[in-house]
């Protein structure tokens, strides 16, 4: 049986994204094509974020407090480094949303903010999209365990994407974490959907330097397996072994934390389901 012309173009345009969110974890997967400091400037502006936030707020940073959490100073150059680096993020955090509407499932394409206000004395203003902000809220509890300063510390934009994904992947804090995906997958989270590598060039490029750099700056071991059918890779399985062990202080933190989660459908209306 044939599919009509509606089909066949919805599915055609199913295949193209990678980066579909269904649920706030999926953040943390959706922008390989970000380089190491635009990945750092979003942890940033995420880490505005509280549970008291909401789809109206409007966020506001300053540019040199910015410059100094990156150890950087206040140099002409930097503060320009960090205007395209907003530029950049209001430019390449496209995001495409599962729907489903009256039975039939569907694509909200949108952007990741709704506005972003650079003003000559450094001053930045930023809002999360409509669409964007209940994720984004969502993350902010589910996802953003990492603190700031352990963020910082990592100069690899590989080793800025495992930590992410190993922390989407992770159970509250668990001491072991297995990551799973084919192929593609593992490329789309490294280096966005428009760029390929071999797969050996992959494992060294970035596998292996966002491995080494985690394990040399936190207290961790990991392994990596590599997935093959006959003699071609399809995919990776990561495991990842938190040897670091939680402070009573953390302890008592993360079960605050976990009282107050909110699931990511009580800010959603009825549009999103």
């Amino acid at each position: 049986m044939k599919k009509g012309k509606a089909e066949n173009a919805f599915d055609n345009l199913l295949s193209r994204q990678d980066y579909l969110v269904v649920q706030a974890n999926d953040l943390a997967k959706a922008f390989g094509n970000l380089k190491a400091f635009e990945h750092k400037l979003l942890d940033y502006c995420f880490s505005y974020v509280t549970k008291e936030s909401n789809v109206t707020d409007t966020f506001v940073v300053s540019t040199k407090e910015v410059l100094k959490h990156f150890g950087l100073n206040t140099s002409g150059y930097n503060y320009e480094r960090v205007a395209r680096g907003f530029k950049s993020l209001n430019e390449n955090t496209a995001l495409y949303f599962a729907i489903e509407k009256n039975g039939k499932k569907g694509i909200r394409m949108g952007q990741l903010f709704s506005m972003i206000e650079f003003i000559e004395n450094g001053e930045v203003s930023f809002r999360f999209s409509e669409f964007a902000a209940p994720y984004v809220f969502a993350l902010r509890s589910q996802y953003y365990s990492f603190k700031l300063a352990e963020l910082a510390q990592i100069k690899s934009k590989y080793a800025i994407v495992l930590m992410k994904i190993w922390e989407a992947n992770r159970y509250k804090n668990q001491r072991v974490t297995t990551i799973t995906g084919d192929l593609d997958e593992w490329q789309d989270w490294f280096l966005g959907t428009e760029k390929r590598m071999a797969p050996a060039i992959f494992v060294r490029n970035c596998l292996k330097v966002g491995a080494e750099e985690l394990e040399s700056k936190l207290d961790v071991d990991i392994y990596l397996n590599v997935v093959k059918n006959g003699r071609k890779v399809v995919g990776y399985e990561m495991t990842i072994t938190d040897n670091r062990q939680p402070t009573t202080a953390e302890v008592i933190q993360q079960a605050e934390k976990d009282s107050y989660q909110t699931d990511i459908y009580d800010f959603l209306g009825d549009g999103n389901k």
